[in-house]
């Protein structure tokens, strides 16, 4: 097959599946792995709507987050660097509030390998599934309307309960960070429940892989000025350090 013919087609299938994974490309074309990787930077290059990540690339939508599956896979690294110096601010005894995000999933690995003693509040089956077995944990699963492109639970029920759960440190990320419109989510679901884990917490953390910056999403989450600290791997630029340090915010660089 031709460059331009086996482009064609992987553009097909971004535009089909929304996402696509490097191992999977090369496996259905039976070409080498660095060969698909340029095809996704031609592709990429030319739309903007279309972002390379490690291991794939995924067409950026208006009302939707990538798989859920694709963004467990993607920016591993990148999740590993910031759970590993959130996992610092865990104490022994303390009540955390984890969102379904992926980020967040890989701190969740963290505590299961711990031995810390600390209750876990969380709607996601991802991170249950990754807590349930460790026996020092006292895991409080929030019950509602399951939705599997975030593996957790939603709705009036999940805000109902909760609503009457309160937390020592809360961790979530979001779709996209933006200087006017602060912490902002594709889901309206999504965004009611860090919303109120957020509100229910006394100490509020944020955490972020770099592509999340610069982008408005249509939901907003809360305000910038309610965080308390930002961990993420990227060197941030002078208006989100200024914007930060206007907002109280500490700034953690995960190295």
């Amino acid at each position: 097959m031709l460059s331009v013919d086996r482009i064609n087609a992987i553009k097909q299938i971004l535009q089909k599946n929304n996402s696509v994974t490097v191992a999977d490309l090369a496996d259905k074309f039976l070409v080498s792995s660095e060969t698909i990787r340029r095809d996704l930077q031609k592709i990429c290059d030319e739309d903007p709507m279309t972002i390379k990540v490690h291991g794939g690339a995924y067409k950026i939508l208006p009302d939707a987050d990538p798989p859920y599956a694709f963004r467990a896979g993607s920016r591993i690294e990148e999740k590993k660097r910031i759970a590993m110096r959130a996992f610092e601010e865990i104490d022994d005894g303390d009540y955390l509030m984890l969102d379904g995000s992926t980020t967040t999933l890989y701190l969740s690995k963290l505590i299961a390998a711990a031995s810390l003693h600390v209750t876990v509040i969380s709607n996601s089956t991802s991170i249950i599934n990754e807590l349930i077995t460790n026996e020092n944990i006292n895991l409080i699963g929030i019950g509602g309307r399951y939705t599997d492109a975030t593996h957790s639970f939603v709705g009036a029920i999940s805000l109902q309960q909760l609503s009457e759960l309160f937390a020592v440190k809360c961790f979530v990320s979001c779709s996209g960070i933006d200087i006017d419109n602060g912490i902002t989510h594709n889901s309206e679901e999504e965004a009611a429940i860090r919303r109120m884990m957020l509100k229910n917490s006394r100490n509020r953390y944020l955490l972020l892989d770099g592509n999340k910056f610069g982008r408005c999403k249509a939901h907003k989450i809360i305000d910038l000025n309610t965080i308390d600290k930002i961990f993420t791997e990227m060197d941030v630029d002078a208006r989100w350090d200024k914007l930060f340090k206007a907002n109280s915010i500490e700034l953690v660089r995960c190295e």
